[in-house]
């Protein structure tokens, strides 16, 4: 699991959420640009461009294959649905003609255990977890029902998932990339499974 660096509510998003009143309340509804561009830009940055839960490169020229995701579900937490530390860039859109259309949030939906969760925050999350030489994603410690729980939900050990990490687990072992192709030393641009890498080599995406 990826996780999300620390972030800060950008500028333009807290002044709409200040227009509040009695007349008029902010709802993730009726969030639109240039405020909800404000919102994606301050977590991709955040995230490195990456899915907050399988770490995959998302593509900004294809918003259509990701989303602003609520941890904690608007349906459950009413509440938190324009709280900026409940917001996160995760793939996985369940509406797209994606192959790969029922992970991350999309596969989520709207789950959420208060007991059995692990929060999304770099890298202690991805410490919950250790990756296979097949790709498998596990619970770093045995007995972690919070962890196993985020993999089926989040299903993390999709095939295709799988393979694309065996791939470049392989081709860095067999000295065809190198960390610093995935992490480079800015912490921007990072590859798809970064944390992955840096977690296999004792790196942290700065």
């Amino acid at each position: 699991m990826r996780g999300s660096h620390p972030k800060a509510a950008p500028e333009l998003f807290m002044d709409w959420l200040a227009k509040k009143s009695r007349a008029w309340q902010p709802t993730y509804s009726n969030l639109q640009s240039p405020e909800k561009d404000t919102v994606v830009d301050a977590l991709w940055d955040a995230q490195r461009g990456l899915c907050v839960y399988c770490g995959r490169k998302l593509s900004r020229d294809r918003p259509e294959t990701y989303h602003i995701e609520h941890f904690s579900p608007q349906s459950a937490y009413p509440e938190l649905g324009t709280s900026f530390a409940n917001l996160f860039l995760s793939c996985g859109q369940g509406r797209a003609a994606e192959p790969l259309h029922n992970l991350c949030g999309a596969a989520k939906a709207n789950w959420f255990d208060e007991e059995r969760h692990v929060e999304p925050d770099y890298p202690c999350c991805t410490d919950r977890f250790r990756f296979g030489l097949t790709g498998e994603i596990m619970p770093a410690r045995q007995g972690d029902e919070a962890a196993q729980e985020m993999i089926d939900r989040l299903n993390l050990n999709h095939p295709e998932l799988e393979l694309d990490r065996e791939d470049i687990l392989w081709e860095i072992d067999a000295g065809k990339r190198r960390v610093s192709d995935f992490i480079p030393s800015s912490g921007r641009g990072v590859s798809s499974y970064a944390h992955m890498v840096g977690q296999r080599y004792g790196r942290v995406i700065p």
